[in-house]
């Protein structure tokens, strides 16, 4: 699953009207979707901020692959 910013006015105004008709979805029940765990608050703002940074970068990342990387990261400190 990967993510990134709409191309262009067209796919961002079918953007908005997907949120709008209730197909969109939290970046916790992303998170929880792909973990098949209620995400932590900070988990939540971590993925955030990483799509934040992509998309003022411009670039798509793979948001299973963020969520992948940070349970690992936080099993290793735990």
């Amino acid at each position: 699953m990967t993510a990134r910013s709409p191309k262009d006015d067209e796919e961002h105004i079918k953007a908005l009207m997907a949120i709008m008709n209730g197909r969109g979805k939290s970046i916790a029940e992303v998170i929880e979707q792909l973990s098949g765990d209620v995400p932590t608050e900070e988990m939540v703002e971590a993925v955030t901020n990483r799509l934040k940074m992509a998309q003022e970068s411009g670039e798509a990342v793979d948001i299973a692959e963020i969520v992948s990387s940070m349970n690992d990261m936080a099993a290793e400190w735990a």
